[in-house]
């Protein structure tokens, strides 16, 4: 077998390592700055970066850019369903929805990759430090101070964070719109975890979101039809692939 010098093997060697590495296109949400990460090969060759080096983490969102358009299809079957729902019923259940839809509406969605960001678990946990080939699109900037409502809520929006208050006293502000879930409600945390946090009277936890969470009232199970079955899970999926504000 002819061998290859030893230059010509060196350069296959690093073609092979740059057709392996990363492109991070790196969006800051606080400052509105984009810059772009050439050639990393795993996760803490971005989160090491100096420009980066004030991030919040925990609420850090990467995506592969090129699986994007998939979850934009998933979110507007999504609001496509809401529509379709909103024009099947009438008065009070008829107006929650199509409000619903508009808040979906408003959301961007992305491929979310459901990895850990945070430089020190990177570095003291190995396995968790994933190689990168491709192209991703993060999305990265300071800790917000508010979290956010959604669903079959009158208001939904941004409320201002305070720190030991429980989703159910969030909800406690707000009044809930006709059909909506009162026993239970979804928290999406900043890194994509999610809880479901009992809020009624009878079965009430101090759950606390973090800051930049998500509160969602769903749909109530008993007075929808089986149509409405899967319909939360849809929009706790939506809602785990925001992209940040």
């Amino acid at each position: 077998m002819r061998m290859l010098p030893f230059s010509a093997f060196m350069l296959s060697l690093l073609s092979q390592s740059l057709y392996a590495a990363g492109t991070v296109t790196v969006h800051r949400t606080d400052s509105g700055e984009t810059l772009k990460i050439q050639n990393a090969q795993r996760l803490s060759d971005v989160v090491s970066q100096p420009a980066l080096a004030h991030s919040w983490w925990p609420g850090a969102v990467i995506g592969v850019t090129g699986k994007t358009r998939d979850q934009q299809a998933r979110h507007q079957q999504l609001l496509a369903r809401l529509a379709s729902l909103a024009a099947q019923e009438s008065g009070d259940d008829a107006a929650a929805i199509r409000q619903l839809q508009q808040q979906m509406a408003a959301l961007k969605v992305t491929d979310r990759q459901f990895v850990d960001l945070d430089p020190d678990v990177l570095r003291v946990r190995t396995a968790t430090n994933k190689p990168l080939a491709g192209d991703y699109t993060l999305w990265t900037g300071k800790m917000p101070g508010y979290i956010t409502l959604y669903g079959l809520v009158s208001g939904a929006g941004n409320r201002p964070f305070t720190p030991g208050k429980s989703v159910a006293e969030y909800l406690d502000e707000t009044a809930l719109l006709s059909g909506a879930e009162r026993s239970y409600a979804w928290v999406i945390y900043p890194d994509g975890r999610v809880q479901k946090a009992p809020v009624a009277y009878w079965n009430k936890r101090h759950v606390e979101p973090m800051p930049g969470s998500a509160i969602l009232v769903g749909f109530s199970q008993r007075l929808f039809s089986s149509a409405y079955d899967d319909l939360n899970a849809q929009l706790v999926d939506s809602l785990t692939h925001r992209i940040p504000q």
